[in-house]
């Protein structure tokens, strides 16, 4: 972890995220007073589950997960999120305490905002609030899907829900460099490493995906979503 050599404020800042294009130049001169850029490598922590909630945190570069901590040895990953996405939003206005931890999965660069800042701002601007409010009610309808997926469908199914996701909405290709270990998508499926080994073979010899040195290409997306939606 360093501090970012970046020096643009948030007015010029080209990963702008869209709730901030709702705030005023003053109230973008107030954020970036109460913000600081750090660089996380990928497996450092950015922000430990039960420590303060003091910060909000927005993702311009990289790729994190954010996970449970059930015990010293299991994790549970609610979600990854990839450059241009909010974390810590379900803290705001209510829990002291982080809920849950963030880590990098690839090199990242993270702004972490004042959390009290944020709250001010969002009872001055409705516009900003509305923004806020969109990205918090995104999270939850994801996690209401990841839900039933944990639930209801088998190994093959999650598997493949989880390359879709990978697919549309990390990478936005077909094609990808799959920065999640092994235990990361056991982690997220709620499988076991065996479990994902077992899978993901299947997959590659069946012909639905090609896996080459950590390069995924996923060459029957038809096939996958049907597995994905039948479970």
């Amino acid at each position: 972890m360093k501090m970012s050599g970046c020096n643009n404020n948030c007015s010029g800042c080209g990963a702008k995220s869209v709730p901030f294009t709702k705030l005023l130049d003053e109230e973008l001169l107030t954020m970036q007073q109460k913000r600081v850029e750090i660089e996380y490598r990928r497996g450092e922590t950015i922000a430990k589950q039960g420590h303060h909630a003091t910060h909000i945190f927005y993702l311009s570069d990289g790729l994190v997960k954010v996970y449970k901590e059930v015990n010293r040895k299991e994790n549970l990953i609610l979600s990854l999120y990839p450059s241009g996405t909010f974390m810590a939003l379900p803290t705001l206005f209510t829990s002291d305490i982080l809920p849950y931890s963030i880590a990098a999965i690839e090199d990242s660069v993270v702004c972490s905002i004042e959390k009290k800042t944020v709250e001010e701002m969002i009872l001055r601007n409705g516009k900003f609030a509305a923004e806020i409010i969109r990205c918090l009610n995104q999270c939850n309808l994801f996690h209401f899907d990841k839900i039933v997926s944990l639930t209801r469908k088998q190994m093959n199914g999650k598997i493949a829900e989880l390359l879709l996701f990978l697919s549309e909405a990390i990478y936005q290709n077909d094609r990808f460099n799959l920065s999640l270990s092994r235990r990361d998508i056991a982690e997220f499926t709620g499988l076991s490493v065996m479990s994902v080994i077992r899978g993901i073979q299947e997959f590659r010899k069946s012909g639905l995906i090609q896996d080459t040195k950590g390069w995924i290409e996923i060459r029957d997306k038809e096939a996958l979503q049907k597995i994905c939606h039948t479970g």
